[in-house]
Order: structure tokens, then sequence, then C-alpha cells
């Protein structure tokens, strides 16, 4: 069977499975040339890619692998799937970062590290602590900074436990902030992220709260505060921090808010 062939039965069965993009799944899973010939080993293999993708998982667990600011990242189940709307924020900070020498940056509530690690690699002179609660999350950052071949600083612990006493010039965030009432009806694939990365609390604020009656403790002179939000929470989460700067993604929906010192 040729490559292209079994991306047309594959996409044929993820659009019955309700797969939004089932062309692009297809070709994630069956990776370079259309008119190679895939031999019964490969086929085999690729069969249980799809399987695992048609039972809902998202296809970048299923290949261990997002690209994020251009960067290939490792994730799976421990965390939370980096997405271009993030880049909107990246972008921003690393704009930012420029514009200093040596600067200081930390990016909490991490993930898979894809914002600090990325700072860290498109920026060598900022030093990068990535900071997460969660263990699993950590393990996965670790993967990521060996992978991308930086040197960034990893450090377990609820928000800024975990850098108590210190100051960033800029601190990046991406924190949940889905209502809780609201992760029920999340697109599958979505729900098959970790929740401890999705859900903000009631209202989706939680995080924002906590971040706002602390950041000021952490952040430098002249530092700034890069926080992503939900599209419908900018002027929430402006009112906790007495304002900001709202930031747009390529799509036109508020994404980020920046607080300057």
């Amino acid at each position: 069977m040729l490559a292209i062939a079994w991306r047309a039965q594959a996409a044929r069965r993820l659009e019955k499975a309700g797969s939004p993009d089932p062309a692009a799944d297809a070709r994630l899973l069956c990776w370079g040339d259309s008119l190679r010939e895939i031999s019964p080993q490969e086929e085999a293999r690729l069969e249980a890619l799809l399987k695992r993708r048609l039972a809902g998982e998202p296809v970048q667990y299923v290949l261990n692998r997002a690209w994020f600011m251009g960067l290939e990242f490792y994730v799976d189940a421990r965390v939370l799937i980096p997405r271009q709307d993030t880049e909107t924020l990246c972008e921003a900070a690393l704009a930012f970062l420029r514009g200093l020498q040596s600067p200081c940056a930390l990016d909490l509530c991490a993930g898979s590290g894809a914002i600090g690690l990325s700072l860290a690699r498109l920026c060598p002179p900022a030093r990068v602590t990535l900071a997460d609660v969660s263990a699993d999350a950590c393990a996965v950052m670790a993967v990521n900074r060996e992978r991308l071949g930086v040197a960034a600083e990893i450090a377990q612990g609820d928000l800024f436990a975990p850098v108590a006493g210190r100051r960033f010039d800029l601190i990046a965030c991406n924190p949940p902030y889905i209502r809780t009432g609201e992760l029920e009806g999340l697109q599958a694939e979505v729900q098959k992220e970790p929740r401890l990365a999705l859900d903000g609390g009631l209202d989706g604020l939680a995080f924002y709260r906590r971040i706002a009656a602390e950041y000021r403790k952490y952040l430098a002179p002249g530092g700034a505060l890069f926080l992503e939000i939900g599209w419908d929470e900018a002027q929430a989460v402006r009112d906790l921090l007495g304002g900001g700067e709202v930031l747009r993604d390529l799509g036109g929906r508020d994404r980020a808010i920046v607080i300057r010192e």
C-alpha cells in the first residue's frame, strides 16, 4: 500500500469517528513521501497509532510530539498540549526579553515547558526558571530541556512557592482558566488533557486572583507580567490586576494581559 492510500482510508475512518481535522491527523500519523510503499510492519504500527486516535486520544499524545514557536516538544497525557494561541504571549515575552541584558525569566504553571524553554532557546542570554506544582509535568519539562539543549532551572511547587525571595525581569504564565462547570462540555480530545492544567475554579479566575495578590513581590523593577487568558476574561483579569495591556491572537480574540512595572 502507498502512503497516500493509507492516509486516505485513515482520514475516512477518522471523519466517521468525529475528528475535527481527519486529513491533518492522517498526515501527522503517516509522515513522509506520499508515494512511498508502506511495509506490512509499518502498516501494523500505523494501525496501532490510528486506533488510539480513533479512541479519542489527541494526536499529539499518540505521537508524543507537539510544535510550538517552531520547536518540537515531547508531550504526553501528563501535560497540557502546547497551542498556537499561546505563541501570542510567547512572542511578546521574547521581544521584551531581547531588550534586556542577561534577564531573568520565570514560567509559572509551566507544564511541558513550552513557554519557558522557548524563551531559553530563542533568547540565549535569558536565565529561565520553570515552575509547576506537578511532579509529572516537571519530568516532562526535563525531557524537553534535554532535547532542546538549553540551560533552564526546573522547580516543583505551587505557584511562587519554589522561588520564594527571588525576583524576575519577566514572569509568564498560562494558568488553568476554564470554568469548572464548562469542563464536561469541552471537546473530547481536550478532556483527555490533565484537569489540573485546565480547571480555573468556578469562575475561571482562581489562579489570576492568587497571581494578582503575589506577583509584585517577585517582579524586578522595570519587569513585566505576561498572563494568558480565556477569550472572554480580559476585563475580569484587568480588574484583578488594576489594568494591563490586552494582546490579541491571530484570530482577533483577547489572548493575553501584560502588566509592565
